[in-house]
């Protein structure tokens, strides 16, 4: 699940300044008036999404990589289990509380969320946060925690907040049902900008690194969407 590695067609990982203004993180780029953060996944802020903010910076934008799991300590192991169990410790409505707050105080003008942080994209969404918002993965479903959010299935057609979810065809994470109903739900949420990908499932990003040419196609495509929100 998700992205535990660095993507060669990412650069390197440039210098990072930490940040602590309500929820944590490390700040890529110079002072411009482009502001973005990203919500990464549950394997937090790892080469994958170093290399990202790095390449977002490079294009102009100032980057805010968000430690969702900041005071929870480092990864023991690169596993998906202990990366839910360190995930299961995040109060999703707490974080999403003081994660509002930063957009608005640090006047950050796009966000970008993968997987858990593409759930946090939909809620965003639903309260009404003046950002562009986009979303990779995202659950619709919505995810049991200590703290829940709402289920989006059950507001998405009273969202009036403009935002964009990328999903893959064969997401057997967020689930081919979820998927299609998401689809079927679609022409009633005039708010939501939905790409479902052939041929691909829940990580389909590091195919840009791909000698597959349909597949790197797909990559390039959302990558092309995400350099959007940081224009």
């Amino acid at each position: 699940m998700c992205h535990g590695k660095a993507v060669r067609a990412f650069p390197d990982p440039m210098d990072a300044e930490s940040f602590d203004d309500g929820v944590s993180g490390y700040r890529f780029g110079g002072d411009t008036e482009r502001r973005i953060a990203i919500l990464p996944d549950i394997y937090g802020c790892n080469d994958f999404y170093r290399g990202l903010s790095t390449h977002l910076a490079e294009r102009g934008a100032q980057v805010f990589l968000v430690d969702t799991f900041a005071g929870l300590g480092d990864l023991p192991e690169v596993t998906r289990e202990a990366a839910f169990a360190r995930r299961g410790q995040v109060e999703d409505k707490a974080f999403l509380d003081r994660f509002e707050d930063f957009v608005r105080r640090n006047r950050i003008g796009g966000v970008i969320g993968f997987c858990l942080g593409g759930l946090y994209v939909f809620e965003l969404a639903r309260r009404g946060v003046d950002a562009d918002l986009l979303g990779l993965y995202g659950f619709p479903q919505g995810l049991p925690n200590q703290d829940p959010l709402p289920v989006p299935f059950e507001y998405l057609p009273q969202v009036t907040t403009p935002f964009a979810m990328l999903l893959g065809a064969e997401d057997e994470s967020v689930g081919a049902d979820n998927i299609a109903k998401l689809g079927t739900l679609a022409p009633d949420i005039p708010a939501m900008a939905l790409k479902v990908y052939d041929g691909v499932g829940h990580n389909f990003l590091p195919f840009l690194d791909s000698d597959d040419a349909d597949k790197k196609a797909i990559a390039k495509d959302a990558l092309a969407r995400i350099e959007a929100v940081a224009a």
